[in-house]
């Protein structure tokens, strides 16, 4: 007996901060599947790649050519510094307003995004 092969899709969005926000303490990463979005934040020296890594161990393959968005609506950046002040309660925004130049929004304001499409098998 055979089962039927389905798979899951999801995005991956990676920001891509402007100028003021090159200091940003850690990037932040947006998996967006059928379920809405969840926010990951990596720390400082995580690379893309490790977060690939890290998603692959998951189960994840992950298509390799990105997809520029450059009209990145508000409710992304929104989601982004809400997944932010979710997991950095340790520190204040005023600590924050001098390293970014952006009144205490420690990612910046998001621009553009590289997308990367995603899916992994869930055998039915």
């Amino acid at each position: 007996m055979s089962g039927r092969r389905q798979y899951e899709y999801a995005r991956l969005w990676v920001p891509l901060y402007d100028a003021a926000a090159l200091a940003v303490t850690r990037p932040i990463y947006l998996v967006e599947a059928h379920d809405g979005f969840e926010g990951v934040v990596a720390e400082k020296n995580t690379t893309l790649m490790g977060v690939l890594d890290e998603l692959g161990r998951q189960g994840w393959r992950i298509d390799m050519a990105a997809a520029r968005v450059t009209d990145a609506t508000a409710e992304l950046q929104l989601l982004i510094d809400a997944t932010l002040d979710e997991a950095d309660h340790a520190v204040a925004p005023e600590e924050l307003a001098g390293v970014v130049g952006s009144g205490g929004d420690p990612a910046g304001v998001v621009t553009e995004f590289d997308v990367y499409g995603m899916r992994r098998r869930s055998d039915a």
